[in-house]
C-alpha cells in the first residue's frame, strides 16, 4: 500500500513537472506570436505612414500646378468689365412679366395633365376582353 502511495506521489510530481513544462513552451509560444504580430503592425504602420507622405507630397504637387496656371491665367485674360447697372424695374413691368410667367406655368400644367390623361386612358383594364 504504501508502495503504491509513493508511486502515485512519484507520477502525480512527475506529470505536473511535464505540465510545467508544456505551459512553458505554450507560454514561450505566446510570446513569440505576439512579437511576431508587433513587428507586423509597427510594418504596415510604417506602410501606411509611408502611403500618406507620398499621397501629399501628389497632391501638394497638383495644387501648385493648380495655382500657377490660375496665376497666369489672371496674367494673361483680358480685364474683367463690370456689367452696366440696371435700371430699377417700374412696377406695372415687373407686374407683367409675372402675369406672364403664371401663364405660362398654367400652360405647362395644362398641357402635362393631358398627357397624363391620355397615358392614363390608354391603359386598358383587365375586365377589358383583349381585341
Amino acid at each position: 500500500m504504501r508502495k503504491v502511495l509513493c508511486l502515485s506521489v512519484c507520477l502525480a510530481a512527475l506529470g505536473g513537472s511535464v505540465q510545467a513544462q508544456s505551459l512553458r513552451e505554450i507560454e514561450a509560444r505566446n510570446a513569440a506570436a505576439h512579437a511576431l504580430e508587433d513587428v507586423r503592425r509597427d510594418l504596415l504602420a510604417s506602410q501606411i505612414e509611408a502611403s500618406n507622405a507620398q499621397e501629399r507630397a501628389r497632391t501638394d504637387s497638383l495644387l501648385r500646378g493648380l495655382e500657377q496656371q490660375r496665376a497666369s491665367s489672371i496674367l494673361t485674360a483680358p480685364s474683367m468689365t463690370v456689367p452696366p447697372a440696371r435700371a430699377v424695374d417700374d412696377p406695372a413691368r415687373r407686374e407683367a412679366d409675372r402675369a406672364n410667367a403664371m401663364s405660362r406655368l398654367d400652360q405647362l400644367t395644362q398641357e402635362a395633365l393631358a398627357q397624363s390623361n391620355a397615358r392614363m386612358r390608354a391603359i386598358r383594364p383587365a375586365s377589358e376582353p383583349k381585341r
